[in-house]
Order: structure tokens, then sequence, then C-alpha cells
């Protein structure tokens, strides 16, 4: 059982550093090819980098084994109750909720609230700042929100969205 779990948190370790690569690759192209400017304490990028994969590969790992599990009974459960309401409000807040607390939206959110500051977008105080970055956060959650909850109805209905024509198929 643990050989399997270590393997597991392996593959996730994988995958996270796969996902975050896109990430790094768009820095290092900027920083080396647009702005022309060597990386400044690659030493601490590389070992911040380290932990972002790690501390990504930690949480995705208890997701799938906590949470996942748990929210796909409890959409089954929804689903067997004959409620689609229930099952839409449901997948809106689970969106909606994961979103609002993604720590890398969080920080993102934070460093565009940053940048509006310094471009004269917005005020430079913290509470200028905070408001536009819950702001943000919450504008995305939202949108998520919606997305899946047009996701889960698509999908209980069997709508299918083609070339800007609705087509019901029964």
């Amino acid at each position: 059982l643990l050989v399997k779990q270590l393997h597991a948190f392996w593959l996730s370790l994988l995958n996270s550093a796969r996902d975050l690569a896109p990430i790094v690759a768009v820095i290092a192209f900027f920083q080396l090819i647009i702005l022309q400017q060597p990386i400044p304490n690659l030493d601490n990028l590389l070992g911040g980098t380290f932990l972002v994969i790690l501390g990504l590969s930690l949480f995705v790992y208890g997701l799938e084994i906590a949470l996942f599990p748990l929210g796909e009974n409890m959409a089954f459960a929804f689903a067997r109750k004959g409620n689609i309401w229930w099952l839409l409000i449901f997948a809106f807040a689970l969106g909606f909720g994961t979103t609002v607390a993604e720590p890398a939206l969080i920080a993102v959110a934070d460093e565009a609230a940053q940048v509006a500051a310094v471009g004269g977008i917005i005020a430079k105080s913290e509470e200028a700042q905070q408001i536009y970055a819950n702001g943000l956060r919450m504008t995305v959650a939202l949108s998520v929100g919606i997305a899946i909850v047009i996701g889960v109805f698509r999908i209980i209905k069997a709508v299918n969205f083609r070339y800007n024509k609705m087509e019901i198929i029964l």
C-alpha cells in the first residue's frame, strides 16, 4: 500500500512539473529573449520552483485522495435525488469555492493589483490593492462557477453547443 501511494505521489510530482513547465518557459523566454537580461537569483528561482512543484503535488494529491471522492459521491447523490437545481447549485458552489481559494489565482490577483497601482489605474494604498485583487478573484470565481453550471447542465440535458447554434439531442 505504501509503495502504491509513493508511486501515485511520484506521478503527482511529475504531473505538477509538467503543468508548471509552460509557465517557467514563458518567464524564461521573456526574461532571456525579450528583455535580454539574465535570470536574477537563479538558485532562489530553482529552489522556489521545486517548492511550488512539491506544494502543488501535495495539494493535488490531497484533493485526489480526500475531497474529489467526497465531491463525486455528493454529485451522484444529488443526481439520484433527481433535483437538478441542487446539483447545479452544488456545481456552482464547488467551482466558485475552489477558484476563489486557488493559491495561483490569489498570487496573480495580488500581482495584478500591484501592477495596476504602479500604472496609476488604482490608488497605491494597500486597501485599494486589496479591493482590486479581491474583485479580480471574485470575477474569475463567478465566471468559473457559471461555466461549470453550464457544463453540468449541458451534460445532464444532452445539450450540444456547436458553431454558434444550440442543438438539443433527445
